[in-house]
């Protein structure tokens, strides 16, 4: 089979992706071999998400407390006193157990607990509005129950968005299409594109933010997202580099993205340096390599890489926590740097294939 091994190679690595470690690390604390009873902390519950890390500037996160009994005899009348620091507004969801404020702190009455059996705890955490540095905060939970007390303290990081890396990424990116756009008038370089061509980029970048954007909305596939929406987009873009041939290809289809995303399903303009790193990183390649338009199937393989590899890195590394308040585990920013790879593999082989079949058919 023509592309039998790296058919294989994207399942394999499909198939590793139940078995990475991130998804049976839960961030809890040991407790001692002496400790009856084990606490452990599980904030965000996604875990997807980096263990005991919020990003300053999110509504509510759920979080849970585990208390488990360690010890070979039950425990009876067990109660848990938890002191939330000022930096955090927790509050008690609804649950089995009864749980009461006072104050900053919280009381859970448990009740009894016997060998092996656990309880878990349901919060909802605040962290600060905005913070201007890293900051490191204790939760102390303590476990009263007769004949004993134990003491467990779990720490939450608390981290700013990156506000001043956000202003300057916007700020490059409308310098950047600022620049573009002068480039274009100075130089002419629109009148490189032929109304034909100007048709061929505008339909296909269509098809990119219309048509799979609501693909993806329907389907929904979770960690495998990425590698889906990877592979036709490189198609389409190895498809508009070989039928279009000019420079600036690249840049200019995932600019008519965006601005189609704008009109259809109101994306801000925010998104704009997201966009443009996709195809600046592929023009600057098709320059280094000589022009080379996709025009081989290890160029064309390179193309869709690379687009992986930049969109994948800018989006978890800084758009998500800027834009929704999330710090992604690094485990499964790798996993979804592995996929969008993947899914640039595939979609350049394609798309070559594709692209040939399609610039043969021309008149």
């Amino acid at each position: 089979m023509k592309y039998g091994l790296i058919l294989v190679a994207v399942l394999a690595l499909i198939l590793s992706v139940y078995f990475a470690p991130g998804v049976t690390i839960s961030g809890a604390v040991s407790s001692s071999s002496t400790s009856l009873l084990g606490c452990s902390l599980e904030v965000p519950m996604d875990k997807n998400q980096a263990s005991n890390v919020l990003v300053a500037g999110q509504t509510w996160e759920r979080a849970r407390v585990n208390i488990q009994n360690l010890g070979s005899e039950p425990l009876h009348n067990v109660t848990v006193l938890i002191e939330v620091p000022q930096d955090l507004e927790i509050k008690a969801s609804s649950q089995l157990y009864s749980i009461t404020k006072e104050g900053q702190n919280l009381k859970a009455e448990i009740g009894d607990l016997s060998p092996g059996q656990s309880a878990g705890l349901l919060l909802d955490v605040k962290p600060p509005a905005s913070i201007k540095f890293k900051k490191e905060v204790p939760l102390k939970i303590h476990m009263v129950y007769p004949g004993g007390e134990q003491q467990s303290e779990q720490t939450i990081s608390i981290v700013p968005p990156p506000s001043w890396l956000t202003y300057f990424t916007i700020l490059a990116s409308l310098l950047l299409f600022a620049g573009i756009l002068v480039a274009v008038k100075h130089f002419g370089v629109l009148k490189l594109f032929s109304t034909v061509d100007l048709i061929t980029i505008a339909l296909l970048a269509a098809i990119i933010a219309v048509v799979f954007r609501y693909v993806s909305k329907l389907i929904n596939l979770g960690w495998f997202d990425g590698l889906v929406i990877a592979i036709p987009t490189v198609i389409l873009m190895v498809v508009a580099l070989q039928l279009v041939r000019k420079p600036g290809t690249a840049t200019l289809l995932f600019a008519c993205v965006l601005l189609i995303s704008v009109v259809v399903w109101g994306s801000q303009i925010m998104w704009l340096g997201f966009y443009l790193a996709e195809g600046v990183v592929v023009d600057v390649l098709v320059f280094l390599f000589g022009m080379d338009y996709a025009d081989r199937r290890l160029t064309a393989a390179v193309y869709g890489i690379s687009r992986g590899m930049v969109s994948t890195l800018v989006f978890y590394m800084l758009y998500a926590p800027v834009e929704w308040k999330i710090s992604y585990a690094p485990w499964y920013i790798g996993v979804q740097l592995a996929l969008a790879c993947a899914g640039g593999l595939i979609g350049g082989l394609l798309g070559y294939d594709t692209a040939v079949k399609m610039s043969g058919a021309r008149l």
